[in-house]
């Protein structure tokens, strides 16, 4: 097997809960955002990380483009580990590690016409002159359906899949080799969505381009995904190749979430449902993350985590059970 591009191991973010009195006082406990995860990314792949709000997804995405700074655990990046980087030393990676944000509009600055929003990272990475910037910036916009007339407006007189194209295309402006798209599309239309993860395969494909592509929506990850990892409560409970795990779901929280998928074929047939909410992962929480949850979890559940183990060649379950 080839070396992957990028390699997550160990992941641990947490954050502290406080009293009633806040800050003034010691944290109570710690919410555990992500706990031990680990996954890998091969060039020019796209890896679905898909999961309910709350799971960890967002946090994983900014851990690994640097924008929130892991408690442990190593994040390898072409003989680097990420995590251990200063930001002087991480920042000649961000030409080749970016993200795309969910609301790319709060992420641009409103005062600045979308040229200059464009030519901003040429400028920071001391690229070209600004007859070259300027060409590299309209080269751009036509990859991502915008026009040259783009050029001068402002971010707000844009519509929401326009801006999303903004946010894309900010990101493609230095050519990255590895893309962190974190809920790009969940706030489009369905017809929008269909352009724009249409656009993100062909644009792949011309760029080399390797996706690390956050969602909670199963339609859309399947579409665009190699392989796909499924995180639950900061941890990653099941990963396999699109096709397999659509075929055949071991872990009980991946087929709710298939059951969850709106289906005319499968009315009448019974199907997996989830009681009560999320809960917290606090430094308390012990056994499997989805025992609280899980209809089939038994005492050794409550008590004993299970190790993310391959079942299948490519096909990682974390469950007791399966």
């Amino acid at each position: 097997m080839s070396t992957p591009l990028l390699e997550v191991k160990n992941l641990q973010k947490r954050y502290p809960i406080y009293g009633p009195l806040g800050k003034l006082f010691p944290p109570k406990t710690h919410m555990n955002a992500v706990s031990g995860l680990s996954l890998q990314l091969f060039s020019g792949e796209t890896y679905g990380l898909v999961g309910e709000s709350g799971c960890g997804k967002t946090t994983t995405g900014r851990a690994i483009v640097g924008l929130n700074r892991p408690d442990s655990g190593e994040i390898w990046y072409q003989g680097k580990d990420l995590a251990q980087l200063s930001e002087r030393d991480f920042r000649p990676l961000r030409r080749e590690i970016q993200l795309v944000f969910q609301d790319p509009l709060s992420s641009l600055n409103p005062r600045q016409r979308i040229g200059a929003l464009l030519e901003e990272p040429l400028i920071i990475q001391g690229e070209g002159d600004r007859e070259e910037r300027r060409a590299k910036v309209l080269s751009i916009l036509e990859k991502v359906g915008l026009s040259e007339e783009h050029y001068f407006r402002y971010p707000h007189e844009l519509s929401g899949g326009q801006v999303q194209r903004l946010g894309i295309a900010r990101a493609l402006i230095i050519h990255p080799k590895l893309i962190v798209c974190d809920e790009p599309v969940s706030a489009l239309d369905v017809s929008i969505q269909a352009q724009i993860l249409n656009m993100l395969t062909a644009l792949q494909r011309e760029m080399g381009l390797t996706l690390l592509f956050i969602s909670h929506d199963m339609g859309v990850v399947r579409y665009l995904s190699d392989r796909i990892g499924v995180m639950y409560l900061g941890a990653l409970v099941e990963e396999s190749p699109t096709d397999a795990l659509f075929e055949r779901p071991r872990h009980p929280y991946t087929q709710a979430l298939f059951s969850s998928i709106p289906d005319l074929s499968k009315r009448g047939k019974s199907h997996v449902s989830l009681g009560g909410e999320l809960p917290v992962r606090t430094d308390e929480f012990q056994g499997c993350v989805f025992h609280t949850r899980c209809p089939h979890a038994t005492e050794r559940c409550r008590r004993e985590a299970p190790a993310l183990r391959e079942i299948e060649p490519g096909h990682k379950v974390a469950c007791h059970l399966s």
